[in-house]
């Protein structure tokens, strides 16, 4: 892991948002983009992973069961940008998740 705190967050990030692509994608290829973001004094690091999206459905968190092996990963997203990520699909289909963590890593100030 990194030698600040924000980077060993956003190495969690990437790894949870790329192995659902991996997963979940419906195979072939993984697209990850990593870029610094935002406006003025709020900057961000903008993490979006792109897949071809097999079924045309888009992620979303669900409850998983106390034995249950994966589920969770999308609600660790959550909590760790405070709630600043989305899912979308491209105009040929590919999903796209994406996530804002800021600069400094994660604070009791919300990105919104």
């Amino acid at each position: 892991m990194g030698d600040h705190p924000a980077v060993d967050v956003l190495e969690l990030i990437v790894s949870e948002l790329v192995t659902n692509a991996v997963v979940h994608g419906g195979g072939g290829w993984v697209r990850l983009s990593l870029r610094p973001a935002g406006v003025g004094e709020r900057r961000y690091w903008r993490v979006a992973v792109v897949d071809p999206g097999g079924s045309g459905s888009v992620p979303m968190p669900r409850m998983a069961g106390v034995s249950d092996m994966s589920g969770r990963g999308l609600w660790l997203v959550d909590d760790l940008t405070g709630g600043c990520w989305g899912t979308g699909l491209t105009q040929v289909g590919e999903r796209v998740v994406w996530a804002l963590l800021p600069l400094n890593g994660p604070s009791e100030e919300r990105v919104r």
